[in-house]
């Protein structure tokens, strides 16, 4: 089983491709919860009320669903979840709006069709990935101050400044070993408070 973690979506993308005379329009939404995905599909629907059908899937946690709507069983709405599960999307609506153009493509050419049709979109799209984020409390002199923020790293962040007595900062890091290194910069001139770790989304330079 993959180990890779869950990434979602950085903003909406809608991408369009012809396959024998028949129009598939593929929207790639975030959501937050199964209500919204239906809300979305709701909405897509009013957009293209001609269309002959509206397929769609959506994961949200450990929530799944998909629909053929309409298209023979298990040849739309399943190659759609089968894509997104495929790239470890999650908290996504996929929904694959598809005109007839008068050629049937048959069970294999349409699990085809909506297959690529949701990898369109998501080749398209900007993923974000889940980072794990360190936060601090820093408490040091201000003699300390430059070989503190020496010490701290491209990816780190320093999210509140405070000046009394002795310098406060809040620091968000990816880097475990942080507080070691601060110590060693000042020579043991500071205080390190270790605050929480959470989850943080960012864009991430994958190739796919």
């Amino acid at each position: 089983m993959s180990t890779e973690p869950f990434c979602r979506l950085k903003e909406d993308v809608i991408v369009q491709q012809d396959i024998k005379k028949s129009k598939f329009i593929t929207y790639l939404m975030a959501i937050s919860t199964e209500d919204e995905a239906k809300e979305k599909l709701k909405e897509i629907r009013k957009l293209h009320p001609k269309a002959a059908h509206h397929c769609s899937a959506f994961r949200c946690e450990e929530i799944t669903r998909s629909s053929d709507d309409g298209e023979p069983s298990s040849s739309a709405g399943l190659p759609i979840l089968t894509v997104l599960q495929g790239h470890h999307l999650d908290h996504v609506l996929c929904v694959v709006v598809r005109y007839f153009g008068g050629t049937l493509l048959g069970v294999g050419g349409l699990i085809q069709a909506y297959s690529s049709s949701t990898a369109l979109a998501v080749n398209a799209a900007v993923l974000l990935y889940p980072q794990r984020i360190l936060e601090y409390q820093l408490r040091f002199p201000y003699a300390q101050i430059n070989p503190v923020e020496s010490s701290l790293e491209a990816t780190d962040l320093i999210v509140d400044r405070q000046y009394d007595d002795q310098v406060s900062y809040t620091v968000k890091s990816q880097n475990q070993h942080l507080e070691a290194k601060l110590i060693e910069s000042t020579n043991g001139k500071i205080n390190v408070s270790f605050i929480r770790t959470y989850n943080e989304y960012r864009e991430v330079n994958h190739d796919r």
